[in-house]
């Protein structure tokens, strides 16, 4: 089936993939050490201009090791982050019940938190965590200038300020910056390698050496430490060579669509601000969901995954994100799909 958002391979066809990889040769990587995974974390600390990086099985890992050892560097559990982040939304808060940390959630739940919300807590915390963007809250991205000062106040309180950037390459292209100059503002930086770059999966965090050496420690204590990883990173690599040069299209893309789906009255359609964006509207539940798996089969496309609902209004919200094979689907396969499926 042809997704508008990231791919979805068969078996086969991540064999395919892996096996036509420029990086298929090689020694292989034994946990963690030696193999193509040095090469990708070098490769990646070179793009963020960190001095050291540290390859994970899952970013969801790589968060809660970088939260764990800011915490034990600063000997303060507490750590600020955005009410929708998918730390607190989709991880079970995790960081919390099994680190031992204590989470202060601020921010609307629709859009970023700012220097004036971080001020207002009373508590001290070691750690700010900032989403790139937020997507629960509709891929919303802090304001550059907002960055800078957040940043530039975490120096001066010397409280840990990390990025948890599993859209890391999608919001440089929105700030017109370059990885680096993003992830100068951040001391420590987790970004994805399989939303974006197209990998089977993985991570990376960086950050400076002694963070990173401390974060290794915890990786193995959270079982992140795999036999074997080639298949992940041979993926992410080859998504540095080609996919990375392709992200900026996705933003146009996703542009493009929302200004389509404008010219439907029944649709609240959100701006967007990186590849993806909310689209909400009303109707029977039942059979919108009905309609939408009918369209799906006939048309041969996917354009969203579910509906589901969002705090601020009682109205179903779909989540329309860009992805790699957007090519596929034309606008008037578009514009049809939703024609049907508001008639």
């Amino acid at each position: 089936m042809r997704r508008l958002g990231m791919p979805i391979y068969s078996q086969k066809e991540w064999l395919t993939r892996l096996q036509t990889s420029n990086y298929i040769d090689g020694p292989i990587d034994i946990y963690n050490q030696q193999g193509r995974v040095v090469e990708l974390e070098k490769r990646v600390a070179t793009l963020l201009n960190k001095p050291a990086s540290l390859f994970f099985p899952k970013g969801t890992i790589a968060q809660l090791c970088a939260l764990k050892v800011s915490a034990e560097q600063r000997n303060d559990t507490n750590v600020v982050l955005h009410s929708m982040s998918h730390m607190v939304v989709d991880e079970y808060d995790a960081y919390q019940t099994l680190m031992g940390l204590n989470g202060i959630p601020i921010g609307a739940c629709d859009s970023p938190f700012d220097i004036n919300d971080i001020q207002a807590i009373e508590e001290k915390f070691a750690t700010v965590s900032i989403e790139l963007p937020i997507r629960r809250a509709g891929f919303k991205l802090t304001p550059w200038k907002q960055l800078e000062t957040m940043s530039y106040w975490c120096k001066s309180e010397q409280v840990h300020f990390h990025m948890d950037g599993a859209r890391l390459w999608e919001s440089a292209c929105a700030y017109q910056k370059s990885v680096a100059d993003i992830s100068e503002l951040f001391d420590s930086v987790y970004v994805s390698m399989y939303k974006g770059l197209g990998a089977m999966g993985g991570a990376i965090l960086a950050g400076e050496t002694d963070f990173i050496d401390a974060c290794k420690v915890w990786r193995s204590r959270l079982g992140g430490n795999a036999f074997t990883s080639f298949p992940m990173v041979i993926g992410a690599l080859d998504g540095l060579d080609n996919r990375l040069k392709q992200i900026p299209e996705f933003l146009t893309r996703a542009t493009q669509v929302a200004r389509l789906l404008t010219r439907f009255p029944q649709l609240e359609v959100n701006a967007p601000q990186t590849n993806g964006f909310l689209v909400f509207l009303e109707g029977d539940l039942g059979e919108l969901a009905k309609k939408a798996k009918h369209l799906n089969q006939k048309m041969d496309l996917q354009l969203f995954s579910q509906f589901s609902t969002f705090p601020t209004t009682h109205k179903h919200m779909i989540e329309i994100q860009v992805g790699a094979d957007h090519q596929a689907i034309s606008d008037e396969e578009i514009v049809e799909y939703f024609t049907l499926l508001l008639r």
